[in-house]
């Protein structure tokens, strides 16, 4: 019985993780609704008050001044192109976004790093904006821009190594949102790719966040079907023409029983002669995603299978000293 549940159990913890991620995001859209609701509120109120009250009085003036028009204080208008800055680059990502919701996973990746890469230039160009709401020298602005250059020359080399093996990853077609990886002792689905950093979440909803210089060495699961692989010993006083007759015979059951076989079962054979018994194998192609939770499916299966039909699997002998 507790096997039976295995699949269910982990059904109910994929949903569970799906159903909170998608709480934290209405959570993120209402928060952002409410402010944006603010922020426009402020201009209506504004264009009201120019409306209702003389043009030459003090609060026409002021309201004329501040937010309707761009000789305002800097304080003033800094905040103003902050926020209105903030919507806008909030609803481009978020449309970009919407781009890649319904699609295959190459178009999912560059959505979302198109994304990313629109986020990053955006809040560039509101900070050349409030260079010029301030009236800076463009000696300044050049001189600020000029660090910032000598900064990643010296010591933000592994920003522009993260962008520029983020975009060979992306365009080279070697990794892709949805996607089963393996990164040193990590495994896990890729959650998102960014222009900086690359997220994996595991299947026990853990996400690692990793920047994409690091991801020189891993392996894609996900480019080819894998491999469910179940290996039985059973007894050495067993007639083998006789096991492999009943495990022949039940794969079209079995195939027709888990629909995420794509390919097989296939009888591999006798893998070779132990301690215990001999060692059959048992595979079957799928996604890489379902491997292992078919691969504990056949076990259950098949164990079944030999109980039903008698077959003896073999089991360590324990010798008492006396």
């Amino acid at each position: 019985m507790m096997f039976s549940h295995i699949g269910e159990n982990l059904a109910k913890n994929e949903a569970e993780y799906l159903l909170k991620k998608r709480r934290s995001k209405i959570k993120r859209i209402i928060a952002f609704v409410i402010f944006s609701a603010v922020v426009l509120s402020v201009y209506v109120v504004a264009l009201i008050l120019n409306a209702v009250f003389d043009s030459n009085s003090l609060v026409a003036r002021t309201v004329r001044t501040n937010i309707l028009e761009n000789n305002g204080h800097p304080i003033v208008q800094t905040i103003i192109f902050i926020c209105l800055g903030f919507i806008i680059i909030t609803l481009a990502h978020f449309f970009i976004r919407l781009l890649g919701i319904k699609g295959h996973k190459r178009r999912k990746t560059i959505v979302a790093i198109t994304a990313s890469f629109v986020k990053y230039i955006g809040y560039i160009v509101l900070l050349v904006i409030i260079f010029n709401v301030w009236s800076l020298d463009t000696a300044i602005l050049a001189a600020v821009i000029a660090a910032f250059g000598i900064a990643l020359g010296f010591g933000a080399q592994g920003l522009v190594s993260d962008l520029l093996t983020g975009l060979f990853l992306i365009f080279e077609n070697s990794l892709q949102v949805g996607d089963i990886i393996s990164f040193k002792d990590y495994r896990g689905e890729v959650e998102e790719i960014g222009i900086r950093t690359t997220k994996i979440r595991h299947n026990n909803g853990n996400v690692k966040v990793i920047n994409n210089s690091q991801l020189k060495v891993f392996v894609n699961m996900s480019i080819h079907r894998s491999l469910a692989m179940c290996d039985f010993t059973i007894e050495y006083g067993e007639n083998i023409e006789r096991v492999e007759k009943v495990i022949s015979g039940h794969f079209a059951v079995v195939a027709e029983k888990y629909p995420v076989i794509t390919e097989g079962p296939i009888y591999k054979g006798l893998v070779k002669f132990d301690e215990k018994g001999v060692v059959l194998k048992i595979i079957a192609k799928c996604l890489e995603s379902e491997r292992l939770q078919l691969e504990r499916d056949l076990n259950r299966e098949f164990k079944m299978l030999f109980d039903k039909n008698k077959i003896k699997l073999a089991v360590p002998k324990v010798e008492l000293v006396t």
